[in-house]
């Protein structure tokens, strides 16, 4: 789309939302910059140079700083079973996911980023701004002032039963390259539906990010719908 963020100012925001969560001590052992440095950059709004800009983004993204911060916010309940509701809808945390996110996918050519409802929106929203993307969400019934929907039903599982989740069809354009967003990925049955829709629609699902992971049964679904960029913040055994 049109207006991406600089890498310069992407460095930068990336720096501020992350200072909410650690201290100055804890950035100058990340990126190895000095507080004073680091405090012009997060405070006095000055924007670093391209090649430290990059320099910031490695640190912090590929270093796995913003997956540690994730981490620390999910709640292991059981096995299978996380909470990881104060994690989604909590702007600051979500903010972060959206950022790892655009650094892993910037460099395809993004048309719009879909979820299904609910817990994937704010992360999917947070992604959806920063490409400059459209925002698709496939709901589990079918909204008034649309008649025209492509539908998946799959089996849903604990306890088993049917489930279906709708796209308007003037919703989804033809050629649109999609960027698949969830906070959460299990078996892989929802994903499934979701591509199954976007091909529907001849859209292409070019990359699947997620929060988190359980397992690999979803695995065997991004490999049969031949996806190859695929990122996932925290991926946990099942």
């Amino acid at each position: 789309m049109n207006s991406r963020p600089d890498l310069r100012d992407f460095s930068r925001e990336v720096l501020v939302s992350v200072k909410k969560f650690l201290k100055y001590k804890d950035l100058q052992k990340y990126t190895g910059l000095s507080p004073p440095i680091l405090w012009r950059y997060i405070v006095n709004g000055m924007r670093p140079s391209q090649e430290r800009a990059e320099h910031i983004l490695r640190s912090l993204i590929e270093g796995g700083v913003l997956r540690n911060i994730i981490l620390k916010n999910i709640r292991i309940i059981g096995k299978d079973i996380v909470d990881i509701y104060d994690l989604v809808y909590n702007k600051d945390l979500v903010k972060l996911a959206g950022y790892e996110a655009y650094y892993y996918f910037k460099d395809l050519d993004i048309d719009a980023v879909a979820t299904v409802e609910v817990d994937g929106i704010p992360v999917a929203v947070a992604t959806a701004f920063l490409f400059d993307a459209e925002l698709i969400v496939a709901k589990r019934r079918k909204e008034l002032g649309y008649n025209d929907y492509y539908e998946e039903t799959y089996l849903s599982r604990d306890p088993p039963f049917l489930t279906s989740i709708y796209v308007p069809k003037a919703v989804i354009k033809k050629n649109y390259r999609i960027l698949i967003v969830d906070d959460l990925l299990r078996s892989g049955r929802t994903l499934s539906s979701l591509i199954n829709i976007i091909r529907d629609a001849k859209a292409y699902p070019v990359g699947v990010f997620s929060i988190v992971a359980i397992g690999n049964e979803w695995v065997n679904v991004v490999r049969k719908a031949l996806i190859d960029k695929v990122h996932v913040m925290v991926h946990l055994l099942g």
